[in-house]
């Protein structure tokens, strides 16, 4: 019988990112996790297979850098990752989702907002997003 390996859910508490970096990079992201940020990972045994960054501002987090380890996608990591975090944060949080994964963070409990309802700081971030064209939405959860 093929079991999977334990997870581990957790908030980042080491002083740097190094280790999340890492991971980054194994997925072809290239992001980083710098400065203020909240991380939260899923850790197998040894290795981080997952993690989520969330950006704070006055009020609200802008969720950024979603990953699931690509051999293990789809197997409700991700939808498990962002209960984790929103059993942890009670402020609103906020993302720029591409627009296939509508349905993912329909269903984690993120609506569509407008771009006028944007706080400005995301307004103005969102803005550069789309002048990229990089087909992405406005959704939130906990307004």
């Amino acid at each position: 019988m093929n079991t999977l390996p334990p997870y581990t859910f957790s908030q980042w508490q080491e002083p740097n990112f190094r280790a999340v970096n890492q991971f980054y990079r194994s997925q072809k992201h290239k992001g980083s996790a710098s400065g203020d940020e909240h991380v939260f990972i899923i850790k197998d045994v040894d290795d981080i297979i997952g993690a989520v960054r969330l950006v704070p501002y006055e009020g609200y987090f802008w969720l950024r850098s979603l990953y699931i380890k690509q051999e293990i996608q789809a197997q409700g990591l991700g939808s498990a990752l962002l209960a984790f975090v929103h059993s942890h944060i009670s402020l609103p949080i906020y993302c720029f989702p591409y627009l296939h994964l509508d349905h993912f963070y329909s269903k984690a409990g993120y609506d569509l907002v407008k771009e006028a309802e944007l706080p400005q700081n995301l307004a103005q971030l969102y803005g550069r997003y789309n002048r990229k064209g990089q087909g992405v939405l406005v959704m939130a959860k906990g307004l």
